[in-house]
């Protein structure tokens, strides 16, 4: 009883907190029919002075620390981008409605995180008082890239393996209907002795999916530009003063007003996923 009393009461702190009132406010207002709308430029703005303070906050840190106290949480980062989109994979995909793209797409955005969701998440720990390393921020890469490399690999490889079962099952029922006619061969080499041999030459040279492509689009996204460029200017210059006076004390001002953007964009897509939208609370939780 003392359990869920403490539970129950926690939960209701949480909410009280400035990060989830504002979402929660964000979908409040939208479920009322509110017109309110903030540009989309501004939530650009913010977005890139989250992940800019961020990667400053990280690049000074790194600055001053042993850079081998890094080695293990970094690679711990890139093993746990791409479980996560194994285990949405067998999971998530298995659940009723859920198409298997999807489930993979999903585990890709679950292990890539999002700028906004990191921004919130280290403000949630220092609501708590929960100690961490200034640098962790700067783990977001090594979680980005990865998860989103891997799940757009993955889904590849499904995707192939589903054209060739269906062109094999389309092709073995016209082998069963006719004959394959022996003029439609110039030469008796290129006439295929087996089914296996004709299904091999139907194939597409190339099906292997372009790794360096993926990564270079991924660094030019503006949140890991923005955050990668802070990361730079923390560790190569001096930006401490520019950061204490600028960067940090709009940091939790800016994130409110995202969040309540978050919380409006959350309201507004809850129609889209009504028919499968249990499964990935479940999945979520």
């Amino acid at each position: 009883m003392d359990f869920l009393s403490f539970f129950l009461m926690d939960f209701v702190k949480q909410l009280q907190s400035p990060t989830l009132a504002f979402l929660i406010g964000g979908m409040v207002i939208a479920a009322l029919g509110s017109e309110l709308v903030i540009p989309e430029s501004i939530c650009t703005i913010i977005v890139f002075m989250l992940l800019t303070k961020i990667g400053l906050t990280g690049g000074i840190a790194i600055r001053n620390s042993n850079l081998t106290e890094m080695v293990l949480p970094m690679i711990c980062a890139v093993v746990v981008g791409i479980l996560i989109v194994f285990i949405a994979r067998y999971t998530l995909a298995k659940l009723p409605k859920v198409k298997v793209v999807d489930a993979i797409a999903t585990g890709g955005l679950f292990g890539a995180v999002s700028g906004s969701t990191m921004a919130a998440g280290l403000t949630v720990l220092e609501e708590q008082k929960m100690t961490f390393e200034a640098w962790a921020g700067a783990l977001y890469p090594f979680m980005d890239i990865p998860a989103l490399v891997t799940a757009i690999v993955v889904a590849n490889i499904y995707l192939n393996k589903k054209k060739r079962q269906s062109a094999a099952a389309s092709i073995e029922e016209s082998f069963s209907k006719q004959p394959v006619a022996a003029g439609d061969y110039s030469d008796q080499q290129d006439y295929p002795g087996s089914r296996q041999e004709y299904l091999s030459k139907q194939q597409p040279a190339n099906n292997r999916v372009q790794i360096w492509p993926i990564i270079q689009e991924s660094l030019r996204g503006p949140a890991l530009s923005a955050m990668l460029l802070g990361l730079a200017l923390g560790i190569f210059t001096q930006p401490e003063s520019v950061y204490k006076s600028f960067y940090d004390p709009l940091f939790r001002g800016l994130l409110s007003i995202l969040m309540l953007v978050m919380g409006m964009e959350a309201w507004s897509r809850i129609g889209e996923l009504r028919k499968v939208a249990q499964w990935y609370v479940v999945y979520s939780v």
